[in-house]
């Protein structure tokens, strides 16, 4: 399920780059070439585009264990109370995001009574995007949390500092 997820977030995060950077490239030559001054919708646009750029790279982050964590109480614990500890904190950190994911749901439905003055799209894309992202987080914690459960802590997913791309 993880390899689904991250294929799809990649996906997402290369169509919603490409679009951010054609979109902006493509106002700023028209802002010179229009006498209008650009495109009327590439202030909208971006918005709408940013949300899914950003939470497909936070899933990614989470998939490749490249988020923030405080990990030291680890080192200090047996093998199998470091497992269980694990999983405690991980169970917490995937309710923490379905309870988000949810929340963000609840948040977009009221917010899709707005709608943007130009693309007359409702404004409760992002808030989706947000819910849709946690749900992602979750299930790919939940996945970790599995196999660390299952396989041992030596299948952790633990990425150096020297391996994080800067």
């Amino acid at each position: 399920m993880a390899g689904v997820i991250t294929r799809l977030c990649r996906v997402v995060l290369i169509i919603s780059g490409i679009a951010l950077t054609a979109v902006t490239t493509a106002n700023v030559l028209a802002r010179y070439a229009m006498a209008s001054g650009g495109f009327s919708f590439a202030q909208e646009l971006p918005m709408l585009i940013f949300p899914w750029f950003i939470l497909a790279g936070i899933v990614l982050a989470a998939h490749a264990g490249g988020h923030m964590a405080v990990e030291w109480i680890y080192d200090k614990l047996g093998e199998r109370w470091r497992i269980l500890a694990f999983c405690l904190a991980n169970s917490i950190s995937a309710a923490a995001f379905l309870c988000l994911g949810y929340q963000a749901t609840i948040v977009a439905e009221i917010a899709s009574v707005e709608r943007s003055p130009v693309l007359q799209l409702p404004n409760s894309i992002g808030y989706y995007a947000l819910a849709v992202g946690s749900v992602l987080v979750s299930l790919v914690i939940v996945s970790a949390t599995a196999r660390v459960f299952r396989f041992g802590w030596e299948h952790r997913t633990e990425v150096k500092a020297e391996e994080m791309p800067v």
